[in-house]
């Protein structure tokens, strides 16, 4: 969208246009989106309350969730983000991965309490920056943790028929194409996609240093 700006008469003409159209459940243009986004006092209101209408209408009134047990596969991680609680270093983990039992047990556990889905929560490629985690996998047949990973979700789906839900950081197309055979959905929390050595990011005032 290109020209002069709208004056404040075109622009409430532009919501009001948009709002009956959202109300009458058609299909909004690219004009009508950018229209509804600039709707503020009453035109915010009726929009609120259109949208709440048209969610009950396709979805109803139920709020839906999915059980989950938590199985925390490593805590290894090759960043170091001074933000982040989860990852620790070797010298304070009792081992560098959960073993096939560890995390079978885990799981068995969750399916008594009527859990749904096995979260699969871990660092990013590890082995890259600890010996003992590039060790463990290799002792154990793994080329990678993500290698592990796989065969772990597998596991879980065949003994105990959860749906694995991986969350195994920044992966290739073909990593994740790899994955998804073996997993109802996966997550990524993203500090940077950037190719440089080390990303710096302020974070709730303090500085977190991704190396």
């Amino acid at each position: 969208m290109t020209g002069a700006p709208s004056s404040p008469a075109t622009s409430a003409l532009a919501v009001r246009r948009a709002l009956a159209r959202a109300d009458a459940g058609k299909s909004l243009s690219v004009d009508d989106v950018e229209a509804l986004l600039g709707a503020r006092g009453p035109a915010l209101h009726e929009l609120l309350g259109i949208a709440s209408h048209l969610r009950e209408l396709g979805h109803g009134t139920a709020v839906t969730y999915s059980r989950k047990v938590f199985i925390p596969l490593t805590m290894l991680c090759r960043d170091h983000c001074h933000y982040c609680t989860f990852a620790k270093p070797p010298a304070k983990l009792d081992s560098p991965f959960m073993t096939p039992e560890q995390v079978l047990d885990v799981a068995s556990r969750g399916r008594e309490l009527e859990c749904k889905e096995a979260l699969f929560t871990l660092g990013d490629r590890p082995e890259d920056r600890y010996p003992v985690a590039r060790e463990w996998l290799e002792a154990r047949g793994y080329a990678s943790t993500l290698d592990y990973l796989r065969a772990a979700a597998i596991r879980v789906i065949e003994e105990t028929g959860l749906l694995p839900h991986l969350n195994p950081g920044v992966m290739s197309w073909e990593e994740m194409a790899r994955l998804k055979h073996v997993s109802a959905s996966m997550g990524l929390m993203l500090e940077t996609s950037s190719g440089e050595r080390k990303a710096w990011s302020s974070l709730a005032g303090g500085l977190a240093n991704v190396q």
